[in-house]
């Protein structure tokens, strides 16, 4: 993948340096200069929110939200030990809030904990089709970062966005069913 994005890059810089020599500095500087503001804005979300599930975790609060996803996480994921549970059920709540990138720490605790082999298990398959389709109630990552580029209203992607994850977390979650069949 690296080399597909060097040669894209240097492909687009060759053909700006062409059509238009003058204006080659200027895009590069605007856009390194728009790269650095939205990485230090989503770095402020994260950091919320990544404080926020550590506080949670030191409340015990996962544990809680562990028992409350219980029933969920046993259908998906059958028997897994208590430690891959806590760390699915908090990969959930994450991903149900809408900081994807926040959840990537749970969930490769959570893979840690299941996976003991070489070969992809049943639980760890749907690990990663529920982290990758992740239904979110509140994409809040995607909503602040509308907010931070202007947008006259942020939020109008709740309905869609979550039409958008039920229907893709459903499929994937089938698909996990007729490749595996059902958790034991």
């Amino acid at each position: 993948m690296n080399i597909v994005w060097t040669v894209v890059t240097v492909a687009a810089l060759a053909v700006l340096t062409v059509t238009a020599p003058q204006s080659m500095l200027t895009v590069c500087l605007d856009s390194c200069s728009q790269a650095v503001t939205t990485a230090l804005g989503l770095m402020g979300i994260y950091c919320l929110w990544l404080g926020i599930f550590e506080v949670a975790d030191r409340c015990k609060l996962v544990e809680g939200l562990s028992k409350c996803f219980k029933g969920l996480n046993k259908f998906l994921y059958g028997n897994v030990t208590a430690a891959a549970e806590q760390y699915i059920s908090l990969n959930l709540a994450s991903n149900l809030l809408g900081v994807g990138n926040a959840a990537t720490p749970s969930a490769i605790a959570a893979i840690k904990e299941t996976e003991h082999t070489e070969t992809l298990s049943r639980s760890g398959a749907m690990l990663f089709v529920v982290n990758a389709t992740s239904v979110q109630l509140i994409p809040t990552t995607v909503v602040g970062l509308r907010a931070s580029m202007g947008s006259a209203n942020p939020s109008d992607i709740l309905l869609p966005n979550l039409v958008a994850t039920l229907v893709t977390s459903v499929v994937g979650i089938a698909l996990v069913f007729c490749a595996y069949g059902r958790a034991k």
